[in-house]
């Protein structure tokens, strides 16, 4: 039985030997490797309790200070670094000087940094970011979850996937034509930031000529305090949800996801919203996603024009768009992870 560094940039907090974070698919992505004998997991301690909470009996989470102490254990491990962060990355060159082999370490990207890092701190981010990657992806081995990621060319795919059984189950196909003479169900989820196009979203949903209304799941707290939730009230803002049948009720209680963003790579939330036959909406600058989705992914114009357009069409045809959504083999959580062991231990 193998052993195993895992690197992420998420704070844990443990209660009773149960770990929790706030992403879930960090959460997927350790679980790659239940089999293993152990996992070694570097990562910062939070004093506050999070959101989704994993019970994984072989784990064994090592700070910053104790790094040190694993030494001896580190040089015939397998190593995985979760995106690349400036604590990431200090701790991957960490590894390297105390004997890692590079040959066995792997730099999971998720994002696409350049871009999250340029938008949240302008040219002197992108800077710092780019230098990071170059330095780190002249020594390991790179994972991606798109060719379009900037500046990645010699990399090893692997989609990422939340979908399990239960997000498979009872799909339903709206049986009734649906109408715009009455209210259509949008929805976002995901963080409430600049670089998500969350503001834009807000922007183009106040303009909306239609009848309709906008949910907001997963509100960052960080960015967004209360005193600014938006005064429409159709708009409405919930709650991160770490409830599997909530979240997925969410989705059935939608007509449309909207997925306002400027910048990604795989999201989990075309999958989630696939899984549940429902409609996704994005945005020109990501339109090449619609190579990895085939159907009901629809690209629009960032004004109210061509979005209240794709709407309408959409509505329009919704039964035979669902039809289509129905014929696509999604890829789950299992596929994921089976992905993931194989490429580690080289199968």
């Amino acid at each position: 039985m193998s052993e195993i560094i895992i690197v992420s940039n998420d704070k844990f907090f443990l209660k009773k030997k149960k770990f929790f974070n706030s992403n879930k698919n960090t959460f997927t992505i350790i679980n790659c490797f239940n089999k293993f004998k152990k996992i070694y997991l570097i990562a910062r301690i939070s004093k506050k309790d999070l959101k989704f909470g994993k019970n994984i009996k072989n784990i064994q989470i090592v700070s910053f200070l104790k790094i040190l102490r694993i030494k001896n254990q580190i040089k015939n491990k397998e190593v995985l670094i979760i995106s690349l962060t400036p604590y990431n990355f200090l701790i991957s060159f960490l590894l390297i000087i105390i004997g890692a082999d590079r040959k066995k370490m792997y730099l999971f990207l998720r994002s696409d940094g350049f871009y999250e890092y340029s938008i949240n701190f302008g040219i002197i981010g992108k800077l710092i970011y780019g230098i990071m990657l170059n330095l780190l992806k002249k020594r390991l081995n790179i994972l991606t979850c798109s060719t379009s990621l900037t500046h990645i060319h010699k990399s090893k795919l692997i989609y990422p996937s939340e979908i399990t059984n239960q997000w498979l189950n009872n799909r339903k196909i709206q049986n009734k034509k649906k109408n715009l003479k009455r209210k259509i169900k949008l929805m976002y989820l995901g963080r409430l930031r600049k670089e998500k196009g969350y503001n834009d979203l807000l922007e183009l949903f106040n303009q909306l000529k239609i009848k309709a209304s906008l949910s907001i799941v997963g509100n960052d707290f960080k960015y967004l305090k209360k005193k600014d939730y938006p005064k429409n009230t159709n708009i409405k803002i919930f709650g991160q949800v770490s409830s599997l049948k909530r979240l997925i009720k969410y989705y059935d209680n939608a007509d449309i996801f909207i997925l306002p963003s400027y910048s990604e790579a795989y999201p989990q939330v075309i999958l989630e919203s696939f899984s549940r036959l429902k409609p996704v909406i994005i945005f020109n600058e990501i339109k090449f996603l619609k190579k990895n989705f085939s159907y009901g992914l629809f690209n629009c114009d960032r004004n109210i024009e061509s979005f209240e357009k794709t709407i309408k069409k959409i509505i329009e045809n919704y039964k035979y768009i669902q039809s289509n959504i129905l014929k696509i083999k999604i890829h789950t959580q299992k596929n994921f992870q089976t992905q993931m062991y194989n490429i580690i231990k080289k199968k």
